[in-house]
C-alpha cells in the first residue's frame, strides 16, 4: 500500500457538521441546537457579526408560530455565527474564555432572582447551557481550561424531582390502549433514555430459558426451544449500529404486551412487521415511524389523562416527576434494591451496564468484561420489582421462589453428598491408621524378638 502526495488533501469540516455528528440522539440534537442558538444569536448578538442580510430577510418574512416556542430573537444567520465563533475561539483562547466567563456571570445573576420571576434560573440549569458550547468547541479542536470554568459554576440545589411510584405506573396503565401500554412498560422495565424509543422490530428479541441456559437471537433458537422453554425476559438493542450501542432488558409482562401490540400492528398494516420496520409508528395503514417528539406527546397525554400530572401552580417551573426520566429513576431504584448472588461491586457494575452506563468507573468498560448471560441473570433478580401488574408480579415472584427452592435443594444435596464423602474419608483414615498400627506392632515385635535372639547368641558365645 502506498500513499501519494496528490492523494493527500486537507479539508476543513463545517463546525456544525462536527457538532451534530457527535450527538447521540435526534432529540438531544434539537435541545443542544436550541440552546446554542439562544447563546450565539441572542445573548452574544452584539458580540458576533453574523450575517445581517439574512437576519433582515428573516425579519421581513412572517415566521410560522410553533406551539410552545416563544423566541424573541432571529436565527437565520445561526450557521454563520457558529463558524465565526469557532474561528475566533481557535485564534484567541483568551477571547473565548472571557466571553464564557462573562456569560457565566450573567447567568449566575439570574439564579439570585426570586423563583417566581420569569427570568429566574435554577443554578443546576447553567451547566445545561454550557454543555452544547463545550461540545461545539471540543469537536472543533478548541482546547480550553474547562475544569477552571466548571469551578466557577454555582453550587446546585438539591433536586426536588423524584421517580414514578409503582402505584402511579399502575394507574397510567388503567387509562391506556395497547400502544401506550407497551410504551409505559417498556420505559419502566428497561430504564432507557427518552431518545432510545425510536426502535425497529429487529431490535427487540425474546430470551428463552432452555435446559438451564438462556437463548436469544445470537443462537439458533428455533431449533432449540421446546414447549418446556419459557420466555424469561426480552433484550433490546439500544442505539443499534452506533458506538453507543448496548443491551437493555424488559420483563415478561412487557413482552406479553408487545405480542398483543404485534397483533394490533399487523391488523393496521395488513401483514406481519418486518425486522427493519419501525416498532412505534403513527396511526393508520402506513409504516411511518413515530418521531421522538411524537412519542413524547403520547406520554404527556398519558400522564395528563391519568391525572399523574396536574397543571403547574403559579411560580412552579418544573413538574415533580420528569416525564421520561421518572421511569428511568423507577428502574434504577427497583433494580438496585433487588438482591443478587454477586458481590456488591460486581452487581453494581452489571446494573450500571443495564442503564447504558460504562460502569462505576470508566475502566470498567475495559477490565470488567461481562457475557450477556451474566447480565440476564442479574436482571432476572429485578423482574419482580419491575413488574407492574399484580398478576405478572405474582408469577415473577413464584418463578423466583421456585428457582431459589431448586437452588437450595441442589445446595442441600451437594452438602449432604459432601458430608457423606467426609464420613467415607474419615472411615478410610481410621482403617489406614489401624492397619498402619497393626503393621507397626508386628514390626516392633519382630525387632524385639530379633534382639532377644541376638542377646542369646552373644551369651552363648561368652
Amino acid at each position: 500500500m502506498e500513499i501519494h502526495p496528490n492523494e493527500i488533501q486537507k479539508t476543513i469540516d463545517d463546525p456544525l457538521v462536527r457538532f451534530y455528528s457527535s450527538i447521540r440522539t435526534p432529540y438531544t440534537k434539537v435541545v443542544y441546537e436550541d440552546k446554542l442558538k439562544k447563546i450565539l444569536c441572542e445573548w452574544l448578538g452584539p458580540v458576533l457579526k453574523g450575517d445581517p442580510e439574512k437576519v433582515s430577510k428573516q425579519k421581513a418574512t412572517p415566521q410560522p408560530k410553533k406551539a410552545g416556542v416563544k423566541r424573541k430573537f432571529y436565527d437565520a444567520d445561526f450557521e454563520a455565527r457558529v463558524i465565526e465563533f469557532v474561528k475566533r475561539a481557535k485564534n484567541d483562547n483568551d477571547w473565548v474564555e472571557g466571553v464564557l466567563v462573562k456569560l457565566l456571570e450573567k447567568l449566575k445573576e439570574r439564579t439570585q432572582l426570586d423563583s417566581t420571576n420569569s427570568e429566574y434560573l435554577k443554578p443546576a440549569s447553567i451547566r445545561n447551557y454550557f454543555f452544547p458550547v463545550q461540545k461545539l468547541l471540543e469537536e472543533n479542536k478548541v482546547n480550553l481550561a474547562w475544569k477552571s470554568l466548571h469551578r466557577l459554576f454555582p453550587e446546585g440545589v438539591d433536586d426536588d424531582t423524584r421517580a414514578y411510584t409503582h402505584e402511579e405506573i399502575q394507574k397510567m396503565l388503567n387509562y391506556c390502549k395497547i400502544f401506550d401500554r407497551v410504551l409505559i412498560l417498556l420505559a419502566a422495565s428497561s430504564g432507557i433514555r427518552a431518545g432510545a424509543f425510536t426502535l425497529n422490530w429487529k431490535h427487540l428479541v425474546p430470551v428463552y430459558q432452555h435446559d438451564g441456559k438462556y437463548l436469544w437471537e445470537d443462537q439458533d433458537v428455533t431449533e432449540t426451544i421446546s414447549q418446556q422453554s419459557k420466555i424469561v425476559c426480552g433484550v433490546i438493542k439500544i442505539y443499534s449500529g452506533s458506538k453507543w450501542e448496548y443491551m437493555a432488558f424488559i420483563t415478561p409482562e412487557c413482552w406479553d404486551a408487545i405480542e398483543e401490540y404485534r397483533k394490533y400492528w399487523t391488523r393496521e398494516i395488513g401483514r406481519e412487521p418486518k425486522g427493519e420496520e419501525a416498532f412505534f409508528k403513527t396511526q393508520g395503514p402506513f409504516v411511518k415511524p413515530l418521531t421522538e417528539n411524537g412519542i413524547r406527546k403520547r406520554m404527556e397525554r398519558i400522564v395528563k389523562d391519568s391525572s399523574i400530572r396536574m397543571p403547574l401552580l403559579q411560580g412552579q417551573r418544573r413538574y415533580e416527576v420528569p416525564l421520561f426520566n421518572g421511569f428511568r429513576r423507577f428502574f434504577n431504584k427497583a433494580n438496585k434494591k433487588s438482591l443478587s448472588k454477586n458481590s456488591t461491586l460486581a452487581q453494581l457494575i452489571l446494573k450500571e451496564n443495564m442503564m447504558g452506563h460504562v460502569g462505576l468507573i470508566k475502566l470498567d468498560k475495559n477490565y470488567f468484561k461481562t457475557h450477556v448471560e451474566e447480565i440476564i441473570e442479574e436482571y432476572l433478580n429485578s423482574v419482580p420489582n419491575l413488574t407492574i401488574s399484580d398478576e405478572f408480579r405474582l408469577r415473577a415472584e413464584n418463578s423466583k421462589l421456585q428457582k431459589e427452592k431448586e437452588t437450595d435443594k441442589t445446595s442441600s444435596e451437594t452438602i449432604d453428598s459432601l458430608w457423606d464423602n467426609i464420613a467415607e474419608l474419615q472411615f478410610e483414615i481410621k482403617s489406614l491408621r489401624a492397619s498402619a498400627q497393626t503393621k507397626y506392632d508386628d514390626e516392633l515385635k519382630e525387632r524385639i524378638q530379633n534382639l532377644k535372639n541376638q542377646a542369646k547368641l552373644n551369651s552363648f558365645g561368652k
